[in-house]
C-alpha cells in the first residue's frame, strides 16, 4: 500500500483519521514553530530596544561629557602599580589633555600637599578630593572652568585648594553637602545636562559675596557697614539698582552678564556717587580760582658808592635734590614687596591676593587711582595705553594672558624688566616672581600702560 505523505492539505482533510502517535508528533512539531516564532519576534524587539538606547545615550553624550571612570567603584589589586610621584607643575610642559572631555597656569603646585601624604592616581578613586592627582583631576578642573567656578591659568592634574573651593561653590549653587570632595553625587550632576553655570543668588555666603559686595561698594551701591559676606535682601536690592543703571534684565541675580559688566572699565557708578564727586569737583575748581598766589617777596636793594668795587660774596653749592622716585618705580617696589603672600580668590589685599586683586593694590600703592576690575577688565582700559605685541612691552606694564584652551583673558601679572614678571600664582599659591616664559609668550594677549 502506497505511503501518503503528510502535508498539511492532507492532515487537515484526515485529521480524524490519523493515529494517536501521528497526532503527537504533529502537535509537538507545532508547538515548536510557535517556540521558534515567538523567540525571534523577542530578538527583534531586544535589538530594536539597544538600538533606541544607544541613541538616547549619544544624545546625552552631545549634552554633557560622560565621566564614568569617575563614578565607578575602584579596582583594586595587589599587584597595582605605583602611584603616580608628583612632578613640577612648569607651565612650559604640555599636559597631555587627549582624548579628556574639554574650558589663570596650572591649579595648586603638588608640594603643598602636607608632610606624610602620598600623592595617588585619580583613578583610583570613586570620588576626588584634595591631593589627588590625575587625569580625572583635569577634567575636573575643565569642566568647573567651563560652568564659571574655577579661576586658574589653566587645568592641571592636582586637586589644590582652588579646585577645592570650585567644587565648594558648585555644591552651594546646587543645594549639595558642601565639603569640597568630589564625590558620586556631585560629580555625576556636574557632567549633566542640569549643572547650572555660576551665579551668586540670594541666600548664597562666602567670600565670593563679600568681593561682590566690595565692588558695588567703589560704584556706590552699597554702604561699607553693608559688606557681610551674604547675598541678602540688601545686596539683592544693589544688584538690582546696578542693572537697571547699566541696561541689564534687573532681577537680582550676579549671573554671567552681570559680573562681567560689574567688574569691568565700562561699569556705570550709582547715580548719588556721581552726582557726589560732580560736587567735589566743582567745589575744588571754586577753591583754586578764588585762592590768591603768593607774591614774592621784592629783594632788598644795595646802595653803592660811585666807582667803588663791590666784592661778590661766594654762594655756597646747591646741593643735588635727590631724584624723586617714580610712580613705575613705586609699583614695581610695592610688587617686590608682597612676594610670597597667599593667593586667595577674590582678595585684593594687604595681606592675600588674587591676580587682579594684586594689581589693583600696586596701582594703588603707586599714586594711581582705578576701580578695582578683573584681569579681563583691565585688559580692555581704554585710558591706558594698550600694547599689542609682547615685544614691546616695557618696564612697568600690565600683562594680561589666557589659557591654551580660552580666548578669554584669565590671568595678569606685572613686567619688571629683563623678561620677568610678578604675579599672584594660583599654581604656586602665592605672590611669585618668574620668567615670562614661552608659555606666557604663546598665551600674551596685550599689556597696558596706565602712565
Amino acid at each position: 500500500m502506497e505511503k501518503k505523505k503528510l502535508t498539511i492539505p492532507y492532515i487537515i482533510r484526515n485529521w480524524k483519521s490519523l493515529k494517536t502517535g501521528q497526532k503527537r508528533a504533529i502537535l509537538s512539531l507545532l508547538l515548536i514553530a510557535a517556540a521558534l516564532i515567538l523567540f525571534l519576534v523577542a530578538l527583534i524587539v531586544g535589538i530594536a530596544s539597544c538600538k533606541g538606547n544607544q541613541t538616547e545615550e549619544a544624545a546625552e553624550t552631545q549634552t554633557a561629557p560622560p565621566l564614568p571612570a569617575l563614578l565607578r567603584a575602584p579596582e583594586r589589586s595587589d599587584d597595582t602599580a605605583d602611584p603616580l610621584a608628583p612632578s613640577d607643575q612648569d607651565p612650559d610642559a604640555e599636559a597631555d589633555l587627549s582624548g579628556l572631555v574639554l574650558l589663570e597656569e596650572p591649579d595648586d603646585d603638588p608640594t603643598d600637599e602636607p608632610n606624610g601624604t602620598d600623592t595617588k592616581s585619580a583613578s583610583e578613586y570613586q570620588q576626588l578630593k584634595k591631593h589627588d592627582k590625575g587625569e580625572a583631576v583635569s577634567a575636573l578642573q575643565q569642566r568647573l572652568m567651563e560652568l564659571g567656578y574655577l579661576e586658574i591659568e589653566e587645568p592641571t592634574d592636582y586637586f589644590g585648594s582652588s579646585t577645592e573651593y570650585a567644587v565648594e561653590l558648585f555644591q552651594r549653587q546646587h543645594d549639595l553637602k558642601r565639603d569640597g570632595v568630589a564625590g558620586a553625587e556631585t560629580l555625576s550632576l556636574l557632567y549633566s545636562a542640569q549643572a547650572q553655570h555660576y551665579m551668586l543668588k540670594e541666600g548664597a555666603e562666602g567670600r565670593d559675596v563679600k568681593m561682590l559686595q566690595e565692588q558695588l561698594v567703589d560704584l556706590g551701591y552699597l554702604s561699607e557697614s553693608e559688606v557681610d559676606r551674604v547675598y541678602g535682601s540688601v545686596t539683592v536690592e544693589a544688584v538690582k539698582a546696578f542693572q537697571k543703571r547699566n541696561g541689564l534684565s534687573a532681577d537680582g541675580l550676579a549671573g554671567e552678564k552681570t559680573l562681567e559688566k560689574l567688574y569691568s572699565d565700562e561699569a556705570k557708578m550709582s547715580k548719588a556717587l556721581e552726582s557726589k564727586l560732580k560736587s567735589q569737583e566743582k567745589a575744588a575748581e571754586t577753591k583754586s580760582r578764588t585762592t590768591p598766589k603768593p607774591t614774592q617777596k621784592s629783594s632788598s636793594k644795595t646802595t653803592q658808592k660811585p666807582g667803588s668795587k663791590t666784592t661778590p660774596k661766594p654762594t655756597a653749592k646747591a646741593t643735588p635734590t635727590p631724584k624723586k622716585e617714580s610712580k613705575i618705580d613705586k609699583f614695581i617696589k610695592a610688587a617686590n614687596s608682597k612676594i610670597g603672600c597667599e593667593y586667595v580668590l577674590g582678595d585684593r589685599g594687604p595681606k592675600t591676593f588674587d591676580c587682579s586683586g594684586f594689581v589693583w593694590y600696586c596701582l594703588n600703592q603707586a599714586g594711581v587711582s582705578t576701580n578695582r576690575l578683573n584681569a579681563a577688565g583691565f585688559s580692555k582700559k581704554a585710558s591706558w595705553k594698550n600694547i599689542s605685541s609682547y615685544s614691546d612691552v616695557q618696564k612697568g606694564d600690565i600683562l594680561f594672558f589666557r589659557s591654551d584652551s580660552s580666548s578669554t583673558v584669565s590671568h595678569c601679572g606685572i613686567y619688571i624688566g629683563s623678561g620677568m614678571m610678578i604675579d599672584a600664582s594660583s599654581s604656586n599659591g602665592k605672590v611669585v616672581k618668574r620668567a615670562v616664559s614661552s608659555y606666557w609668550k604663546r598665551n600674551f594677549v596685550n599689556a597696558r600702560r596706565p602712565w
